[in-house]
């Protein structure tokens, strides 16, 4: 019996703890763009800074406050009660404030020693958010609950606005919580005070329209200007993340060339001879190489220039054999040491496609290098490329393939192609590798981001990042169809040539 009660607390345990966390989350979805992890990681570590040292000069702003009650109230209390008699014109009001004073100040004071403590324990870092809530409105929140038990309704609007704009100062982050807090606070004083009949005190009404305006303004301000923070630090870490992987993306494929030429005069030197003969064939790929690496250095100093690395494109009608056969020839040493069986049914009697050839080499070379790095050696390696319809392209598996993750046309790439091509060239890499799992094939194509589940995912992917970024921008489609086990097949579609169209049509 004891088992079963602690089975059932665990599972309400859970099943609270799954909906404060969708409701968070529903809440922050709120008007948020979307967001990279590294952007989030950042978000979470600055609200737990910024949390405790908020805590921190909300305890000293405490006690100033209560110093200032007992000069106000105990020292001088004959000043206080002339004051309170010439406002409401009953003496007797002074007293119900100090006992309202120092019931607020108990309350408060011992609500904010819990959410400091609570903060210095897993549960409050693991919170921040719920913490933070709990914090504001013990602030706002206590004093006007306390006012109502002494039928004195709390009406320091001030104190209010305090709050609110300390907040937006100190943690410019979380808009919506911010919002939460601050329809809290008002709600009961224009919702709750009302219901219970605190309407007035001795007759007077703790409602005019200059408080709500000034509360307006101020809440509107305050959100207003979190809001605008995080737009700014978003867009600065989105910047610094395209730049990251545009950096990343030109040392890979300047990477490439050079470790194929570096085997190759490792293997020239591990010659007995002192005199090396050189093959023309070997001359002729370590220039290719060269030349590779220059276009990759030119394409970098436009892509800095223009600022749009990746709508720098030059496509033209290109024989697709002949990309596919430069970057063979380009990663035959990796092959070999990799003991790769290729079949490669790319042929030169298909359709000229309409691309830019050296962003097609770094798909290619990007796949097929994938396919090496995450895969044990002697793997099957085949290389197709087949004519189909635009329209064939469907979102589900060709039979025998599962797992399968497609990623639709952009839009303005959809618009140009089917304005220029019934027909597309659809590409393939196939291994029979170690496969992928379908939680990877569904983020396999995505921006790399520091993620707490970035370790199960196989590389940086960087370069299956880039190679949907190049296949979208030439208007085709790129996927992967995989299961654990049996391999991956990573396609894509290339438009045609216009003239190639022509002729099918």
């Amino acid at each position: 019996m004891a088992f079963q009660i602690k089975q059932w607390i665990s599972g309400r345990h859970a099943a609270w703890e799954r909906l404060i966390h969708q409701g968070i989350a529903s809440l922050l979805r709120l008007g948020v763009q979307s967001e990279s992890s590294d952007y989030r990681a950042w978000r979470y570590r600055f609200m737990l800074d910024r949390l405790h040292l908020c805590l921190w000069i909300a305890c000293f702003c405490f006690i100033t406050f209560v110093v200032q009650d007992i000069y106000s109230l105990f020292l001088y209390p004959a000043s206080f009660n002339e004051s309170v008699l010439r406002r409401f014109g009953d003496a007797a009001v002074a007293d119900q404030l100090r006992s309202r004073a120092i019931a607020t100040n108990i309350i408060t004071g011992s609500l904010l020693s819990v959410c400091l403590g609570i903060y210095r324990t897993a549960v409050g870092r693991r919170y921040p958010l719920i913490l933070f809530l709990c914090f504001s409105l013990f602030i706002t929140l206590v004093p006007q609950i306390v006012g109502t038990f002494f039928n004195l309704p709390d009406t320091r609007v001030t104190l209010w606005i305090l709050v609110f704009l300390a907040q937006a100062t100190l943690i410019p982050v979380f808009w919506p919580l911010h919002l939460v807090s601050q329809i809290g606070a008002i709600g009961y004083y224009a919702v709750v005070n009302p219901i219970l009949g605190l309407t007035e005190i001795q007759g007077q009404s703790i409602y005019t329209p200059g408080r709500f305006v000034y509360l307006f303004w101020a809440c509107l301000i305050c959100d207003l200007a979190v809001h605008l923070y995080e737009r700014l630090k978003r867009s600065e870490f989105e910047a610094q993340r395209q730049l990251k992987v545009f950096l990343h993306s030109i040392s890979h494929d300047l990477q490439t060339p050079v470790v194929g030429a570096s085997m190759l005069l490792k293997s020239l030197l591990n010659s007995a001879d002192e005199k090396i003969t050189v093959h023309r064939s070997v001359l002729e790929r370590l220039l290719e190489g060269s030349d590779r690496q220059s276009t990759l250095i030119n394409s970098l100093l436009e892509a800095h220039s223009s600022e749009l690395p990746l709508n720098s494109f030059h496509p033209e009608p290109v024989q697709l054999s002949t990309i596919v056969e430069s970057v063979l020839a380009n990663l035959e040493p990796l092959l070999e040491k990799n003991q790769v069986q290729l079949f490669n049914w790319v042929h030169a009697d298909l359709p000229l496609v309409h691309v830019d050839g050296n962003q097609i080499w770094r798909v290619y070379c990007n796949l097929i290098s994938n396919a090496l790095k995450h895969n044990p050696n002697q793997i099957c390696l085949t290389l197709e490329a087949e004519l189909v319809e635009a329209s064939a392209v469907q979102r589900t598996a060709k039979p025998g393939e599962r797992g399968t993750t497609h990623y639709p046309f952009s839009p303005l790439s959809a618009n140009r192609q089917r304005s220029r091509t019934q027909k597309v060239l659809r590409c393939s890499v196939q291994d029979n590798g170690v496969g992928l799992a379908p939680d990877q094939c569904r983020r396999l194509f995505a921006l790399y981001a520091r993620g707490a589940r970035a370790r199960y995912m196989p590389g940086l992917g960087l370069g299956l990042y880039l190679c949907r970024q190049i296949i979208e921008a030439h208007g085709g489609q790129i996927g992967v169809n995989s299961q654990l086990g049996q391999g991956s097949t990573f396609w894509f579609t290339l438009p045609l040539a216009p003239s190639q169209n022509g002729a099918l049509l």
